[in-house]
């Protein structure tokens, strides 16, 4: 027997929106341990393994929400995200690290970042501010 659900009139049918998460981080762990939550959302998945093809990527295609890893940029270091700032002035930018450097963490929060995750932490810090930073983006 199928369910059918009355709404009132008039009431907003409420869509979740769908986007595209741009991970980038040296390997794939991160990328791995999110497919599966991301699929589920209804988003989808990029990820680059270096500066390169990151800027690349936030030139040729759409990007929501990026997540990445404070040891990516290389010699650009802090850098970076001021380049990419400069591309897209309200991309949400998520970046993980491994240890706790508040000294570190400060400097990057000066450059507008959406969040700073430590890894160590967990991830349903990180799915949080993803998808908080998905609405934003949507907004």
């Amino acid at each position: 027997m199928a369910l059918t659900r009355f709404m009132e009139p008039g009431a907003p049918i409420m869509k979740e929106k769908c986007g595209t998460l741009l991970i980038a981080e040296r390997g794939c762990e991160l990328a791995q341990g999110l497919t599966a939550w991301l699929t589920e959302q209804g988003h989808r998945l990029k990820a680059v393994n270096n500066v390169k093809d990151l800027l690349m990527t936030l030139q040729s295609e759409k990007i929501n929400v990026l997540v990445m890893d404070v040891r990516l940029p290389e010699e650009l270091g802090y850098e970076a995200i001021s380049i990419i700032k400069g591309l897209h002035r309200k991309l949400p930018i998520i970046i993980t690290a491994d240890e706790n450097n508040p000294e570190q963490e400060s400097r990057i929060r000066q450059q507008g970042i959406f969040y700073y995750h430590v890894n160590s932490f967990g991830t349903d810090d990180l799915i949080l501010a993803i998808s908080n930073a998905m609405v934003r983006s949507s907004q």
